[in-house]
C-alpha cells in the first residue's frame, strides 16, 4: 500500500469521536446523584483530549482537502463537512475552556454545569453531523478510495 498524505486525515478523525463520545457519556454520568468523583476527572481528560485531537483531525482535513484527488460532485458536501468540522471544534474548545474554569475555581455546579451539558448536548450533535458528512464524502463520493 502507498502512503498518501491524505490518508492521515481519516486515520486521525476516530479519536477525537471516541474521546469525545466517551467524555460526553462520563459527563452525562455525571449528572447522576451519587455519581463517583473519578467521572469528573474522566470528563475533563476525554473532552480535553478529545478537543485537541479534534483540532488535529481538521487541520489534517485541510491538508488533506489540497493534497487528495477530487470529484466535483462532492465539492459541495466537503464544503459542508468543512464548515461542520469549524463549528465543532469550536464549540468544543469553548467547553475545554469553561471546563477548565470551572474545575480550577470549583465553580461545577449550578450554572456552570448547565452550560457544560448544554455545550456537550451541541458538540456531540456537530460531531456526528460532520462524521456523517465524512462518511459521505468516503461512501457516496469514493474520495480518498482507490479505484478496484
Amino acid at each position: 500500500m502507498e502512503f498518501k498524505l491524505y490518508h492521515l486525515h481519516p486515520a486521525a478523525v476516530h479519536f477525537p469521536i471516541a474521546l469525545l463520545a466517551l467524555g460526553g457519556a462520563a459527563a452525562g454520568l455525571r449528572l447522576r446523584k451519587n455519581a463517583p468523583e473519578w467521572l469528573a476527572k474522566a470528563e475533563s481528560w476525554l473532552l480535553w483530549l478529545g478537543t485537541l485531537s479534534a483540532w488535529a483531525a481538521l487541520g489534517l482535513g485541510l491538508l488533506a482537502e489540497k493534497t487528495a484527488p477530487h470529484r466535483a460532485l462532492a465539492w459541495e458536501v466537503m464544503a459542508d463537512h468543512e464548515t461542520l468540522a469549524w463549528w465543532t471544534v469550536s464549540v468544543f474548545g469553548a467547553l475545554a475552556c469553561l471546563r477548565l474554569f470551572a474545575v480550577k475555581t470549583g465553580r461545577d455546579s449550578g450554572k456552570f454545569r448547565a452550560a457544560q451539558a448544554l455545550l456537550w448536548a451541541v458538540g456531540l450533535g456537530l460531531l456526528v453531523a460532520t462524521a456523517m458528512h465524512g462518511a459521505e464524502l468516503v461512501y457516496g463520493f469514493g474520495l480518498g478510495v482507490g479505484a478496484p
